[in-house]
């Protein structure tokens, strides 16, 4: 049991060491804090690109499928209330699948964008955590939209649009209500299911270490009247 324990002790203590080694690696030119900011944002930003990126690629094949399906049944059917109600859901599929193709979520994005900044020194390394703390702010912001008000109204005025057009202007009340509903319901899962967890990140980072401007301050040259002469200032 001691041996076990030992042996266990030993695996986690390893790996540990050896995660610790990659990352005085990588960041071995940095400044401790720099360091460990750069450490936290960059394992906190690949945590999240596996579900982003499974997300967008799921949506995108959701609403896709639904495209085709929708207008093969529209293109067959010859009752005009049951075409109208396929046109519609083919169109609201085609929005969903190009809405959601062409704008993925950031967070998909992982780290990569803050790796193409070698950390040579402190100022590339202070470069590199400008642009990683960017992106945090950029995936906090697109998990807020979830709850953004227009955007529900947008999903229960669309759907609610395509059930009148059926159910008024086909006469199909029950069929165009309940694609109505189902759209509704479909639109807020896609919705609150956006990848969520950016303003968690960025909260937990700004708690841990604050959220200072660490861009490099840019540098500027200022003459001033000295006794017998003139003064050169430098400011960096």
């Amino acid at each position: 049991m001691r041996l076990t324990s030992l042996l266990l002790a030993m695996v986690i203590v390893s790996g540990w060491v050896g995660t610790s080694s990659a990352a005085d690696e990588t960041f071995g030119r940095c400044s401790v804090g720099t360091a460990e900011r750069l450490s936290f944002i960059e394992d906190k930003l690949e945590s999240r690109r596996r579900y982003a990126d499974w997300w967008w690629k799921g949506w995108t094949a959701f609403y896709g499928i639904g495209t085709v399906v929708e207008s093969v049944q529209a293109g067959t059917e010859d009752d005009g209330g049951k075409r109208a109600d396929y046109i519609v859901s083919a169109v609201k599929a085609a929005g969903g699948t190009a809405r959601t193709f062409l704008f993925p979520p950031p967070a998909r994005m992982g780290a990569d964008p803050m790796r193409t900044v070698d950390p040579r020194d402190e100022s590339t390394c202070r470069e590199r955590l400008r642009i990683g703390e960017e992106l945090m702010r950029t995936n906090a912001r697109a998990s807020r939209a979830r709850w953004d008000w227009w955007r529900h109204a947008l999903n229960v005025g669309i759907n609610v649009a395509g059930g009148l057009i059926v159910a008024e202007g086909f006469d199909e009340p029950s069929r165009g209500w309940r694609n109505a509903g189902i759209g509704i319901a479909v639109g807020e899962v896609y919705t609150f299911s956006y990848p969520w967890k950016g303003d968690d990140d960025l909260e937990d980072y700004e708690r841990r270490f604050g959220a200072p401007d660490v861009s490099p301050r840019p540098i500027s040259f200022s003459i001033a009247p000295n006794l017998g002469g003139l003064q050169l200032g430098v400011t960096f």
